[in-house]
């Protein structure tokens, strides 16, 4: 016993933090997720919204094995994540919302099965989405632009170095802004799939193309004509989809 609370001791510890609001039918998968991980050197956070359905009735259910749990009213999912980090005290965090969950029980067991170098602050792994009958493994990439807040495990100390998630109602890609904005020396990717997600969670939304979109013109990785060229196609699929759905038939 004594050796394994000094193996644990030598993991590095990790926060991984649930921000949930009104998710009854989605919360228990996220949460059994989160316990069920084989890794011994875990907090696991859960920052509610105010839910007024039965999300804290099933939180309540494994409170005795949540490390905090506080649910109040919030400004939206940015300022829930900033309130699990502000209470996190791993050296690692991981954000596994309501809906998404962890891809094995011991993914975190596999990533940080070998010492991890100095230098790397932002871990992250290609991950998958769940699309009605089928889960898409989608190909993660730092240098394209393709990565998933889920899929990813960084240090708590990129926010002191780096700021919070921006918190404005209409920006819902403040976690892309941030990850932009770290070097990329401090990232690894790791052969292990860290997350499947729900394919219907705020990433999901009409906004959420445009605004990447906008970033990726901002951090030159598309011209200004491909922007606009990309916003104004989406847009139109968009309208030719719902003038099907109203009309077609």
């Amino acid at each position: 016993m004594i050796i394994e609370q000094t193996k644990n001791i030598m993991l590095p510890s990790i926060s991984v933090i649930t921000v949930v609001y009104n998710s009854v039918d989605l919360i228990e998968q996220s949460i059994k997720s989160v316990l069920e991980q084989d890794y011994p050197n875990l907090e696991y956070i859960i920052i509610d919204g105010g839910s007024t359905d039965n999300t804290t009735q099933v939180i309540k259910k494994y409170e005795d094995k949540i490390s905090l749990f506080i649910s109040e009213p919030d400004k939206g999912i940015y300022d829930a994540m900033n309130k699990g980090i502000e209470y996190a005290h791993g050296e690692w965090i991981n954000f596994m919302n309501s809906g998404d969950c962890f891809f094995t029980s011991d993914v975190l067991s596999k990533v940080f099965s070998s010492e991890i170098d100095n230098t790397i602050k932002f871990i992250y792994s290609d991950y998958y989405v769940k699309r009605r009958n089928r889960n898409k493994r989608y190909s993660a990439s730092m240098e394209k632009g393709i990565v998933l807040h889920q899929s990813c495990i960084y240090k708590k100390s990129l926010h002191k170095d780096f700021g919070r998630y921006y918190v404005s109602h209409p920006i819902i890609v403040s976690d892309y802004l941030f990850f932009n904005v770290i070097p990329k020396e401090y990232c690894f990717k790791t052969n292990n799939v860290i997350s499947i997600n729900d394919g219907n969670g705020i990433s999901s939304g009409s906004w959420i193309i445009p605004q990447k979109y906008c970033l990726d013109y901002v951090f030159q990785r598309m011209s200004l004509f491909h922007m606009f060229y990309l916003i104004f196609v989406g847009y139109l699929k968009r309208c030719l989809l719902w003038v099907f759905n109203k009309f077609g038939r």
